[in-house]
């Protein structure tokens, strides 16, 4: 897979996984919340639940602005995926279960850029991800893109467990807009993840890239991005709401 395709998430073609994909927030009327899962529930066993199926994931955010919505991903294993719309009775049993009772918001285009990833586990095990939104500076792609680089080469060479997807927007997004997802066993593991885990990697950093790297190379980073260019936020995993593992992958590999 190209580098850089300035289109998230997250992978060889050789798996049954995909490399692009559509997100959309989800927002349900007060009150309709039990409906909607139902719904959803629904149309996905119904119509994204076997080998050739279009297949769609949900994840429900827990902080942030779009707290208490949803997040629906579509994935594609190439682009040319999207020219397949969903079935005229798929779209028939969603309106009739859930359309008048959610609205759609932000839907983006995005696609995963494998060098800055590192994912060698199913998503389906890290039900809990962080998701940490940035904009860079046209003018600063290299400090940006020399750390997301480097640190996925640390995380692989350190053997931290870290689940790290980073996809990047080719439509819907305002200036070089990039997503970068990290997955975790639970609340307790995105602690771990962040201490004794990333540790791991900040010292393996260091020793690829010299003494004091990380810091020098993550402080350029930071200038990297616009004024307002980060934002982060939790979610959670669906599993009643999304296609299957068995549609997804038992073991990713990205290296």
């Amino acid at each position: 897979m190209k580098n850089n395709v300035l289109f998230i998430l997250l992978f060889t073609s050789t798996f049954i996984f995909s490399q692009h994909i559509n997100t959309r927030f989800i927002a349900v009327d007060k009150g309709a919340t039990e409906k909607f899962e139902k719904g959803v529930a629904k149309k996905t066993k119904t119509f994204n639940s076997k080998e050739g199926q279009l297949r769609f994931y949900t994840f429900q955010v827990n902080t942030g602005s779009n707290m208490g919505n949803y997040m629906r991903v579509r994935y594609e294993d190439e682009m040319k995926g999207f020219d397949v719309n969903p079935s005229k009775e798929a779209m028939k049993l969603w309106n009739a279960e859930v359309s008048d009772i959610m609205t759609n918001m932000d839907g983006r285009m995005q696609s995963l850029n494998k060098n800055a990833s590192h994912v060698v586990v199913s998503p389906f095990s890290k039900p809990l991800r962080t998701v940490m939104e940035y904009t860079y500076k046209g003018g600063m792609s290299d400090e940006f893109w020399r750390f997301r680089n480097n640190v996925a080469k640390a995380v692989k060479e350190s053997g931290a467990d870290i689940f790290m997807e980073v996809w990047g927007c080719a439509s819907g997004c305002g200036g070089n807009s990039v997503m970068v997802v990290f997955g975790h066993d639970n609340y307790e593991g995105l602690a771990i993840d962040n201490s004794t885990e990333w540790e791991k990697v900040y010292n393996k950093y260091n020793e690829l890239n010299g003494e004091g790297s990380y810091d020098k190379d993550i402080s350029n980073y930071a200038k990297s991005l616009e004024m307002y260019g980060r934002s982060t936020y939790t979610m959670t995993f669906r599993p009643e709401m999304s296609s299957p593992e068995v549609m997804s992958i038992d073991n990713l590999y990205t290296n």
